[in-house]
């Protein structure tokens, strides 16, 4: 993988003068305005107005300078855009375009990754994973019909490959969504709510109740193996309010955090599909969300729509190691957690609780390959695997009560017959005494 030269974008905020534009990259700096007029609503003219606002001439040059470095130096450049106006975070920043016959989008070229960064972020550490990556689909009352079952297309392949494994949680409220999280490590949360209200301070997620990111953020922070957060809502939700929401989660948590506003239950298993087989392939988060706005922009999509916050550095959210293998000691988690000092990263199958106390990692993987794959035996019921017919074994043979009662009259006969027959015993044979003649007695 290409180092990473940063391209820092800090859009201040408002004065007298307006807003202040700041670019840092490759120790150079260059200051000037960013003048916003009022934007149209159409995609393509809305891009070349962002992209004229957030990249003027010097910003410009200075862009292609650095570019220049970094291609001679076989890297590729990120920009990392920072919005400290709250008015300003809303604003469909990825849409930005330059040029008009073959305009150039950063948003959907690799080697000028686009990202959000917070202020105060404190990153999370690269998680080691043994075996596939653990995906959660919350869904809130009503919304998993229509949203699970395209994200069960479009997943297919990752899970069917074994680089992912997807659980679906229907009518999530926040308590079944603790429970859930609590039952099974998640390396990866996608929560679909039914609506998102409000801008700022004042956003709310409805997913069985209204939450605002200081609950969300609560709810979440306890689940260490936690790495991504996608949020995403009915067509008919704000997306300003999603940007909001995912900002304040990002600064709270050090979560990468992904908002598909604006975006149809098709159009965003379109763009996870792609994201989502490269993060469990080991892409960095950044890259992964490029491919799959790449592919919103291939089937003519809202390819600007999709937003990710990330940490500057922590790009990388998981890396794959061997089943019987342990972290090394530089993967271990930093002591002044609230976790015990020294506990390692939890490969998956690991249970996060310690009550659960199964430790062959080979086995709990290969029965979550197993359990991915029945998640896909049948994509048109998404979360609810096609199951085999059960084969009950048929009834035993049975004697028939006819040849049960001959067999035992027939049993008894020769018991009695054997009583009452006596064979005749032999005697010996006596012979017949002959009488001795007696002689003739003569008188004198």
């Amino acid at each position: 993988m290409a180092s990473v030269i940063p391209f820092q974008l800090v859009v201040g905020g408002r004065d007298a003068a307006g807003y202040g534009l700041r670019a840092t990259a490759a120790g150079r700096v260059a200051e000037c305005r960013l003048d916003l007029p009022p934007l149209p609503t159409d995609p393509h003219a809305l891009g070349l107005m962002l992209g004229q606002a957030l990249f003027p001439p010097p910003v410009r040059q200075m862009l292609i300078d650095v570019a220049r470095g970094a291609d001679e130096a076989g890297a590729r450049l990120q920009i990392q855009l920072s919005v400290a106006a709250p008015e300003l975070v809303a604003l469909p920043w990825e849409w930005a375009a330059l040029g008009e016959q073959s305009p150039w989008r950063p948003a959907v070229r690799d080697d000028y990754a686009l990202m959000r960064v917070g202020r105060q972020a404190r990153p999370r550490p690269t998680l080691p994973v043994a075996g596939p990556v653990r995906l959660l689909i919350a869904c809130a009352p009503g919304a998993a019909a229509a949203a699970a079952a395209p994200l069960g297309h479009a997943l297919a392949p990752a899970v069917r490959s074994g680089g992912l494994v997807v659980d679906l949680l229907r009518d999530t409220d926040p308590v079944s969504l603790r429970e859930a999280l609590a039952e099974e490590p998640c390396h990866a949360l996608h929560l679909v709510a039914a609506d998102a209200t409000g801008i700022g301070s004042a956003a709310r997620l409805r997913f069985g109740r209204l939450v605002d990111a200081t609950g969300l953020s609560n709810l979440l922070a306890d689940y260490r193996d936690l790495r991504l957060l996608t949020l995403a809502a009915d067509l008919g939700a704000e997306a300003a309010a999603l940007a909001s929401l995912a900002a304040e989660l990002h600064e709270s948590l050090g979560l990468a955090t992904i908002t598909l506003g604006d975006l149809d239950n098709g159009q965003a298993a379109n763009f996870c599909g792609p994201c989502y087989a490269a993060l469990s392939a080991g892409d960095p988060v950044d890259l992964a969300v490029t491919d799959g706005r790449v592919a919103l922009e291939a089937n003519n999509e809202l390819w600007g729509a999709p937003r990710l916050w990330a940490v500057p550095g922590a790009e990388r959210l998981f890396v794959s190691m061997p089943v019987h293998e342990t972290p090394a000691p530089a993967q271990r988690r930093n002591p002044s957690d609230d976790d015990d000092e020294g506990e390692l990263v939890a490969p998956v199958g690991t249970p996060v609780r310690s009550r659960r106390k199964s430790t062959n990692w080979e086995q709990t993987a290969q029965q979550a390959l197993t359990k991915a794959r029945s998640f896909v035996v049948d994509v048109t019921t998404v979360g609810k695997p096609a199951q085999r017919p059960r084969t009950t074994p048929g009834p035993r043979p049975q004697l028939k009560l006819q040849v049960v009662i001959l067999i035992v009259a027939s049993l008894a006969l020769v018991l009695i017959v054997s009583q009452l027959l006596v064979l005749p015993t032999e005697t010996p044979m006596v012979p017949t005494p002959i009488p001795t003649p007696t002689l003739p007695r003569f008188l004198p």
